[in-house]
């Protein structure tokens, strides 16, 4: 006597019937660094000294080609949608940012910023030069304008309500709140 499955769906056209039994997930999932203890928390390697408050950070590889949809979207989370090798971006030291950064450690170089002539101030930010090796030179030989560079575009700025949308879509899903980061467009600046 055949084992009758009894708890499947079955769909009878003219007297025959077929069975549709559960399908099991198929595909690539996301990898879950939390609960496979791969975040940077269980890392046992750690910088030695006093944490940086900035990082440095710029992809080495000219494309994704061969890398799964959520490292690419991470990567254009963190360096924007016009992305290209070798162009260098700040990130804060927390752990939101840190958390995105180590998802795609095997793409980028990351280093951290330090300031050998003390932090800028508003002032120094016409003559501030960040190197490669992660020092951020103060340097008043460095000829910069400071009215020609625009620093916020009053066209593009957010209104109060979208960053009040934004703190409590981030509150909501348990995250750090920075209003500095890529969390806004790229084309927007954020100033009251």
């Amino acid at each position: 006597m055949a084992k009758v499955i009894r708890n499947q769906w079955v769909y009878k056209v003219n007297n025959h019937r077929f069975r549709y039994l559960p399908r099991r997930k198929e595909g690539i999932v996301e990898y879950d660094y939390a609960k496979n203890k791969a975040l940077p928390d269980h890392f046992p390697h750690r910088l030695e000294g006093a944490p940086p408050k900035l990082w440095v950070a710029w992809l080495y590889r000219p494309d994704l080609s061969g890398e799964v949809k959520w490292v690419k979207n991470d990567v254009e989370f963190l360096f924007g949608k016009g992305w290209k090798p070798g162009k260098m971006e700040v990130f804060l030291n927390t752990p939101t940012w840190n958390e995105r950064l180590w998802r795609v450690k095997h793409l980028i170089e990351l280093r951290p910023l330090t300031f050998p002539n003390g932090e800028p101030t508003a002032d120094d930010v016409g003559h501030t030069r960040v190197h490669s090796d992660g020092r951020c030179v103060v340097d008043k030989r460095l000829a910069v304008d400071p009215a020609s560079l625009q620093l916020a575009d009053p066209r593009k700025q957010m209104t109060s309500k979208y960053l009040s949308q934004q703190s409590m879509r981030l509150w909501h899903q348990c995250k750090d709140v920075h209003e500095d980061t890529v969390y806004t467009p790229p084309n927007i600046s954020i100033t009251e």
